[in-house]
Formats: structure tokens, sequence, C-alpha cells
């Protein structure tokens, strides 16, 4: 069972995603220092979770790569789990009659937990770390900068399931993108309602800011 840490857990996952990543990848992507970085990582070689493997192509010292110790069989995803654990808390807590309240919380539980994220300094950079606590695969998820805003693209989703069951997963999704990547966040198309993909647009206020002279610059 993994580290239910949500730093170690968001590591976890990344490493899972590309096979192995040096601490200057992990820094590049994550936002966090060297020294916090190394501190997770020695915590999870510690229990079993991450190896090191030297990588030698030439002359000079062969940088570490970081990557996952094989496991043998795992469980549900770690993405279905975060959900339905977040929406099994709220529900107690505000009975299932008041759904609006359920979602807030829900959303809420997920970003209060993960506040790591809002410091990454890249916007693509956030919405992958938000992307990777929902979805098995980071990778299969299309981000796009158009203009001023960014666009999520998702062919295929691991809570498709989950959401046929409890089709407010996609609000919740939508929700939690919006709290730690600090943006609008509008969804256009949803693969559980027979679309042929689901669609996310993301405008954040910087990128709203940004816009205002780009047009200007186009009218003078």
């Amino acid at each position: 069972m993994i580290d239910v840490q949500p730093t170690r857990a968001f590591l976890v996952r990344l490493l899972q995603q590309r096979g192995g990543a040096t601490v200057t990848d992990l820094q590049t992507t994550t936002g966090l220092s060297r020294s916090a970085l190394r501190h997770h990582l020695t915590l999870l070689e510690r229990d079993g979770f991450v190896r090191e493997r030297l990588v030698r192509s030439g002359a000079g010292r062969p940088p570490i790569v970081y990557e996952l110790v094989p496991a043998p069989e795992r469980g549900p995803t770690e993405s279905s789990l975060t959900l339905l654990a977040a929406i099994f808390r709220a529900v107690e807590e505000h009975g299932a009659d008041h759904l609006e309240q359920i979602l807030e919380s829900v959303a809420a539980d997920i970003a209060a937990r993960h506040t790591y994220i809002t410091r990454i300094p890249e916007v693509e950079a956030r919405i992958r770390a938000t992307l990777a606590l929902l979805l098995e695969d980071v990778g299969a998820a299309e981000v796009n900068r158009v203009g001023s805003r960014f666009e999520i693209i998702l062919h295929t989703c691991p809570l498709i399931g989950l959401a046929r069951e409890c089709n407010e997963v996609c609000e919740i999704t939508r929700r939690l993108l919006g709290r730690l990547v600090g943006a609008r966040v509008e969804q256009r198309e949803w693969l559980v309602r027979g679309d042929p993909r689901c669609t996310f647009a993301l405008r954040t206020p910087h990128s709203r800011r940004a816009a205002v002279p780009d047009a200007r610059r186009r009218a003078g």
C-alpha cells in the first residue's frame, strides 16, 4: 500500500507515469526544493516503494534516476479511492440531500490534502499535477494552450464507471481543477453523456490580464 502522504503519493504517480526521473526532473515538475524532494524520496526508498538507478551515458558523473520498485499486484486505482473516500466523508458530514454542499465539500477536501499543487509555478504543471490525482495515466490527457486559455482533452477516462453511478464526479473534477489550478473551469463535452471525449476549458486570472495588452497591440 502506497504511503498516503500527499506529496509522496504525487511523486509515486509521477515516477509511475514516466518510468523514472532525476531529482532535477522532479524539481521542474513539482516546484519543490531539492532538499524536500530528497527527503520524500529517501522515505519512499526506506519503505520499499522507490529505488535508485545510475544511468551511464559517456563521460562524467552518471545521473541518479529514481524509479518505482515493481509491485506484483495492485489494488483499486488511487484515483477512484481518492474520490470515493472524499465523497463518503462529505455525505457523512452533510447528508445525501445536500448535493451542492457535498460537491463543494468533496472538492475542498481533496484540494486541502494537496495544497502543494497550488505552489507549482507553471499553470500547465498545476493542471497535470491535479489530473494525476484523478487519472491513472495522466499522459493520456491532452493539455493544450489555446490563446489565453488552456484546454484539457480526455479520450478515455478511468473514472467513467464511477461517473455512470455518480454523475457528479465530473462536477467534482471541474471544481477540483478550479481550486488547485486557480482557474475558471468550464466542461464542454462528457464521455459519460455519449460525447467522443471529455473537454475542459480553463482560464486563469493571469491569462485574462495578459490577453488585454495583446488585444491593444493588435488594435494599434
